[in-house]
């Protein structure tokens, strides 16, 4: 396996999460939010909701800490457990949020910042929309709310002077075949180490040459978001049917602020 550094590359980097959390009939945005200042302040950003239905909307929010584990999905938490959480120093204009039809409004988010901080430190406020309904009571227990739908906007402190670090390979291994509800797959994993103290969204791009004829593989890239100091592991899933010598490529884009990272690995697909 090899590892290579390209400092200057022209591939770009372009946004892979949505600025708005879309749903059926209305929308909120960002679905990010970055705060940064000094120990000690409080400052303020705005969350806008749009409601483009017909009817009534109702949203209550909840405030939860947050990870990602080794494969990058997200895990939750309840708030205030995590050791880099912020939880505690967020407040939201209102706990209930309503609006009518065509309607937009916005909820202002604060947040005071300690005297201590000086880390990256994460939540995320869920919304999650009710319908209100003429309340029901089986066995004493009045029932009055159905949930419809919920979306979650990431709230983030940026202390000044953290380091960038990178984004780098740590191994690239070939898994063989393997079976993945009830298909079969050839299939190739990446470990990934975000060695800063900041969040990095990335491509994995994956390319795959047949060594003999010169065929190319066409393979999908895959989005990363990493957390700092984060160690990932990425699956490329390859056709069950391939055979041959390969010369396997895969990249780390990470936009224009860092370097390309390239992997390159030699692997024999035999029948």
């Amino acid at each position: 396996m090899k590892f290579i550094t390209i400092t200057l590359f022209t591939l770009c980097l372009v946004s892979m999460l949505l600025h708005t959390a879309v749903g059926q009939g209305f929308s909120v945005s960002p679905s990010r939010i970055t705060f940064s200042g000094n120990p000690g302040e409080t400052v303020t950003q705005t969350i806008t909701f749009s409601n483009s239905s017909a009817t009534t909307l109702s949203f209550v929010n909840r405030i939860q800490d947050w990870d990602r584990d080794s494969v990058g999905r997200k895990v939750y938490y309840d708030s205030n457990t995590r050791p880099l959480s912020n939880a505690g120093w967020i407040n939201l204009s209102s706990n209930n949020t309503v609006l009518n039809a065509g309607e937009t409004r916005q909820v202002i988010v604060s947040m005071t910042i300690p005297a201590d901080a000086n880390k990256l430190t994460r939540s995320i406020i869920f919304f999650t929309q009710v319908k209100n309904q003429q309340p029901k009571e089986i066995q004493g227990i009045s029932l009055g709310i159905n949930v419809l739908m919920e979306v979650g906007v990431q709230v983030y402190y940026v202390p000044k002077g953290l380091s960038s670090g990178e984004l780098k390979f740590l191994s690239f291994d070939d898994h063989g075949t393997v079976d993945k509800d009830g298909k079969k797959f050839r299939q190739v994993v990446l470990k990934i180490q975000n060695t800063g103290s900041v969040n990095k969204d990335a491509y994995v791009r994956f390319e795959l040459t047949n060594k003999e004829t010169g065929e190319e593989v066409k393979i999908e890239p895959q989005t990363i978001a990493m957390l700092p100091e984060a160690t990932q592991w990425v699956t490329i899933d390859l056709p069950a049917s391939l055979k041959g010598t390969f010369l396997a490529v895969a990249m780390i884009d990470a936009g224009s602020s860092y370097d390309l990272k390239v992997a390159e690995k030699e692997i024999i697909y035999r029948p």
